[in-house]
């Protein structure tokens, strides 16, 4: 039996959460077996039939939990956390409730990739430019100086992007996921998915630290 499933709305989101999953340690959980499966009408699907692809793993992993955006044509109102709500409604008349949980990024998945390290400015190709990548932002109207992530994360990804000439790719993604120092990203949405981890698989204390 697996440890986990994860449903999400699309590659760039699956090539995020299989690199975060890929370092335990960093989660603070203890090394787990995962799959990552993408729901063929991304967050739509992921909101309105979970489901459909999650009932044939409820006898095959232990644990499985939902992620989408929060910002997608049809989105229910009121925010992330009311999404989450009625998206664990859908689950409980399912007879997934427990069994699967929802994680909403609000706006989207690029908010997670904005934490305070130089590795992200490497990944988005903005290593030894000037201005610095945030300077760049800020000056073009993305980032404001007293917020501490972009007021619109993936267009300005899209936009950093576009400046040095490198086209978005899940490859982007899975490089910052797993090289970024996971404590210093303080997301709400992150710190739930990184909270229902550490509640199902919390890292088991050494030996020597047992004794």
């Amino acid at each position: 039996m697996k440890d986990l499933v994860c449903l999400v709305a699309d590659r760039n989101m699956r090539a995020t959460v299989a690199a975060l999953l890929a370092r335990p340690e960093a989660l603070g959980i203890s090394p787990i077996d995962f799959e990552v499966l993408v729901h063929p009408r991304r967050d739509a699907g992921c909101f309105h039939e979970p489901a459909g692809l999650l009932q044939g793993y409820r006898r095959r992993c232990r644990h499985a939990v939902v992620v989408l955006d929060q910002e997608w044509d049809g989105a229910p109102p009121g925010g992330a956390e009311e999404t989450e709500r009625l998206l664990e409604g859908t689950l409980r008349a399912s007879g997934l409730e427990g069994w699967a949980r929802a994680v909403v990024i609000e706006p989207e998945l690029e908010v997670w990739m904005f934490v305070d390290s130089p590795h992200v400015a490497t990944v988005l190709g903005w290593r030894d430019r000037q201005p610095d990548l945030r300077t760049a932002l800020a000056e073009h109207g993305w980032w404001r100086q007293e917020e501490v992530k972009p007021l619109d994360p993936k267009a300005s990804v899209e936009w950093a992007l576009r400046q040095v000439r490198i086209p978005r790719s899940s490859s982007i993604y899975r490089d910052i996921a797993g090289r970024v120092s996971l404590s210093r990203c303080r997301d709400r949405s992150f710190e739930r998915f990184r909270d229902l981890l550490r509640g199902w698989f919390g890292a088991r204390p050494s030996a020597s630290r047992r004794r």
